[in-house]
């Protein structure tokens, strides 16, 4: 314990012993600090940007996170949690990997497969359903952030009627660009097999048996707040897909009972996994951490003795202070570019 003492009073307090300079915010700690803050932001920069969307881990972190912070709002809503169903990650999967295979973003394939297709591939037949997409975010936070801040995407996972989700990843090129696509699927089983979307890819689901909201796209091909003015979105005009009940084709289903349907409690993310998937929060708590320890030992410099001030110390002290809040503000403006949600 006076170890501790004699280090706190070493590095933070002013007094005769340390000539009135605290060794944290002498030269060489300063100049330390400085240089784990733009080599940190380095790694971040270049881990949210390449490492980590490309690595295997990546899926497995952001539909775990995802699941959380989907469930995390509706819960803050007094809504009930969903319940992963297997059946619905296959079908996010496989539309995640078209999108990868046929080089596109859309709730409508090129060759005209709807959401409905993909449910149906699967067999899952739905009463209630609906489809949110996300290209190119390297942060499940911001993805989460992006869909609630769209009015019909906050629907899906604000809608009442919802009792499944599958989340799926896949990484591929855009457009001769690489890309990180993001399946988020929401069903609610029907109690028995009912028609659903025709498996035929150039047939396009008709009106909803009951009830559909299809709004217009604009609201909806909502890239990041920070992608740079004027840039193109790389998603075409359609409606977007949001609870819609029993939506018939005119073509019976062959898909096998809902029923078969195993579902789970979803699974939280452990500490790791939130780090991996949710970069910049890591990254902003660092610089937070950092900025704050500094501003501690400089309102103890500055206080304490406060007819004996050091110009260099409360210089060097700052210039951490204000590279750390740059690194901040750095990671809000650069992730994001390019991410789109559909």
């Amino acid at each position: 314990m006076n170890g501790i003492v004699r280090w706190l009073k070493k590095y933070f307090i002013p007094h005769e012993g340390n000539e009135h300079r605290p060794h944290f915010l002498r030269r060489k700690t300063v100049a330390l600090a400085c240089l784990v803050a733009v080599g940190g932001e380095l790694v971040f920069l270049l881990g949210t940007s390449y490492v980590v969307p490309r690595s295997s881990l990546f899926g497995i972190v952001v539909v775990n996170t995802l699941t959380d912070e989907t469930n995390s709002q509706r819960t803050t809503n007094d809504l009930s949690a969903l319940q992963e169903s297997p059946l619905l990650e296959a079908a996010a999967q496989k539309k995640a990997d078209d999108m990868v295979a046929n080089n596109y973003f859309s709730h409508t394939s090129p060759s005209g497969k709807t959401p409905w297709y993909w449910f149906a591939s699967v067999g899952y037949g739905f009463k209630y359903a609906g489809e949110n997409l996300a290209i190119n975010y390297s942060d499940s936070q911001d993805v989460t952030t992006a869909w609630m801040n769209s009015p019909e995407h906050r629907a899906n996972i604000l809608n009442h009627d919802y009792t499944q989700i599958g989340i799926a990843t896949a990484q591929g090129e855009l457009n001769g660009k690489p890309a990180v696509y993001v399946v988020e699927l929401f069903g609610t089983p029907a109690p028995t097999t009912v028609a659903v979307a025709t498996v035929a890819a150039a047939t396009p689901a008709k009106a909803p048996a009951v009830s559909v909201v299809e709004t217009a796209a604009e609201s909806t091909q909502t890239p990041a707040s920070t992608s740079p003015e004027g840039t193109a979105s790389p998603v075409d005009t359609e409606p977007t897909f949001v609870a819609v009940e029993g939506a018939e084709t005119g073509t019976a289903s062959t898909a096998a009972p809902a029923t078969v349907t195993a579902t789970q409690p979803a699974e939280t993310s452990n500490l790791i996994q939130e780090t991996l998937a949710d970069p910049r929060r890591t990254a902003d708590n660092f610089y937070l951490a950092l900025m704050g320890l500094f501003a501690l030992a400089l309102m103890s410099n500055i206080f304490i003795k406060i007819r004996i001030q050091h110009p260099d110390l409360i210089l060097g002290g700052v210039t951490v202070i204000a590279i750390a809040a740059v690194c901040i503000i750095l990671n809000h403006e650069v992730i994001g570019i390019g991410a789109f949600i559909l």
